[in-house]
């Protein structure tokens, strides 16, 4: 009895630190975290916020800058 509650609490523990834990976002290149709300990694990786609208960021054309 008391191993099949011990079973079932270790469980439920384990599921619940799965949903429950938020992982905070790291560069693809270099894997260090976001620091913050800076927009822009070290290594020159930027991270991309989602907007309300759930369009794509747009940098503009890159012929325009020549």
């Amino acid at each position: 009895m008391f191993s099949s509650l011990l079973f079932a609490g270790i469980l439920i523990f384990v599921v619940a630190s799965k949903y429950l834990y938020k992982p905070t976002p790291r560069c693809p290149e270099c894997h260090t975290p976001q620091d913050g709300d800076y927009p822009i990694c070290e290594c020159g990786y930027v991270f991309e916020f989602p907007d309300e609208d759930d369009d794509p960021i747009e940098y503009g054309d890159p012929n325009d800058a020549l």
